[in-house]
């Protein structure tokens, strides 16, 4: 919101507990941070002393007064109506106060304490006044806290079964006070479970709540085994998919007896299709799903993942090996002539660059196999004139084959809607001759996908959408049916 002046402005942004204020003039504009207050301090704005406005601010300083009556008076206008402003000049703060009076000392309530034994009337009633004023202290602060309106995503998503699991993290509600201190703040971590199929708005589990912020930087998903969604929170953690059961350390014990004491070393535990923990002795065990007892960990199930959060372009590559000598490519003119020319070697990696060019279909003819799958491009042609920025086709991860799809035979695609920053993300589906069956627009901001959970029937893709100016942008996890295009959307801020 603005001022009414014609030539002047002021505009307050929030965000959450606190935001910015900035005054605009044909002259220039200045930036404030701001703050919620406590008791009947409402809000204060840092507006900086004399002597930094003369050095950074040279054309608003000789009239500094006249400024900030101006943002104190459309800041209470604007945002609350009633208050009044104290402007420290020296200091360099304006501070929005209360125009109320302040609350009654509570240290007159002590009268109802000085009881007899012999009155227990009076201890009686003592009591329901002791009682009656917790409740209204307690109720004051209720009013006076503020509260989150939601839980934002806290790590990376995993499939768990028909689910996608994503871990929620809430700021607890607080009462905002001038100089806050965010040692004090508290957070809840919640289990969000949403059915691949979209078929319903999805279930969230609360976990752990008055969390240190530190007790959740380290939190995270390992992975689902079928039965169990399995996480890392203040130690090790699972929430049976069918139940909403939790499990935790004290099951584990119970069901491995011999192996009580591994379970408090979140270090020795990982994850590689089911849950597995490191002993002592290096030897390795997996917890069946079932059961939940330890037994050797099947060699043939070595973990395969990078041992870094992957990155979405290891999800993305250049083109498919149609057959053993046919290639079919997404290829820019430029990277036509120079990557994929006639007499250049084809690998068997091919991960597509994340880069603003328009991009054809193109058709290869390839040689004999040489050393590690490589083979030589003898031709590639373009198959059609139609264009797609930023396209690439989707695999299942980094080194390994595009997706292939059944029933007709296809690939996923990917591409962005538009040039520039403002593009989203779409989908399609082609088939190979390059031509497609469906598109979606999955409404992700290209350049903010943040995942893509790979499955030839249920594609999952999570980032935010596009900004909009003064606000936070929101998270979504779209999921894509592979066969029919149908979309499902759900938001992740819970």
């Amino acid at each position: 919101m603005s001022g009414s002046q014609n030539d002047w402005s002021v505009v307050v942004h929030e965000e959450g507990r606190c935001g910015k204020v900035v005054y605009r003039e044909p002259s220039g504009s200045l930036s404030f941070y701001w703050e919620f207050g406590g008791s009947d301090m409402v809000a204060a704005i840092r507006v900086g002393d004399a002597a930094t406005w003369q050095q950074q601010h040279a054309w608003a300083a000789g009239r500094r007064a006249e400024i900030l009556l101006r943002v104190a008076s459309e800041v209470i206008r604007q945002k609350v109506p009633g208050c009044r402003a104290e402007i420290d000049d020296r200091q360099g703060w304006i501070n929005i106060q209360s125009a109320g009076t302040p609350p009654p000392n509570p240290s007159s309530q002590q009268q109802f304490l000085r009881v007899s034994e012999r009155k227990s009337k009076i201890v009686f009633i003592a009591t329901i006044v002791i009682v009656a004023v917790a409740l209204v202290i307690w109720g004051a602060k209720q009013a006076l806290s503020i509260r989150v309106p939601h839980g934002t995503p806290l790590g990376d998503s995993v499939r768990a079964g028909n689910e996608i699991a994503t871990l929620i993290s809430t700021l607890e509600a607080y009462v905002p006070s001038l100089h806050r201190n965010p040692n004090k703040d508290r957070y809840s971590v919640s289990l969000f479970l949403w059915p691949v199929n979209g078929g319903s708005p999805g279930r969230l589990i609360p976990l752990a709540k008055n969390l240190q912020a530190q007790e959740t930087h380290w939190a995270e998903l390992l992975g689902g085994d079928g039965r169990t969604v399995w996480f890392k929170l203040k130690g090790i953690g699972g929430v049976e998919l069918a139940t909403g059961k939790r499990i935790g350390p004290a099951e584990l014990r119970a069901a491995n007896p011999t192996l009580a004491e591994s379970w408090d070393d979140p270090r020795r535990i990982s994850f590689t299709q089911r849950l597995q923990l490191t002993l002592p002795d290096r030897t390795v065990v997996e917890i069946d799903p079932q059961t939940l007892k330890a037994s050797p960990a099947r060699t043939a199930e070595k973990p395969t993942a990078l041992p870094f959060r992957p990155e979405v372009g290891h999800f993305l590559c250049a083109g498919v090996r149609l057959s053993p000598t046919e290639w079919l490519g997404l290829h820019s003119p430029r990277e036509a002539q120079r990557d994929f020319k006639t007499g250049s070697w084809l690998t068997r990696g091919n991960e597509q660059d994340d880069a603003k060019e328009v991009r054809r279909f193109h058709r290869g003819e390839l040689g004999p196999e040489q050393a590690k799958g490589n083979r030589a491009i003898i031709s590639m042609t373009p198959l059609s004139n139609d264009e797609y920025l930023n396209a690439a086709f989707v695999r299942a991860g980094s080194g390994s084959e595009p997706l292939r799809l059944a029933a007709p035979d296809g690939f996923l695609m990917v591409f962005n809607s538009a040039p520039g920053l403002d593009g989203t993300l779409i989908v399609a589906r082609v088939n190979a001759g390059g031509k497609i069956a469906w598109q979606v627009d999955t409404g992700i901001h290209r350049f903010k996908l943040s995942q893509i959970l790979p499955d030839a029937r249920h594609i999952a893709f999570i980032g935010t959408r596009p900004p909009i100016p003064d606000k936070l942008s929101e998270p979504i996890l779209v999921s894509i049916d592979a066969q029919s295009g149908a979309q499902a959307t759900s938001t992740l801020w819970k």
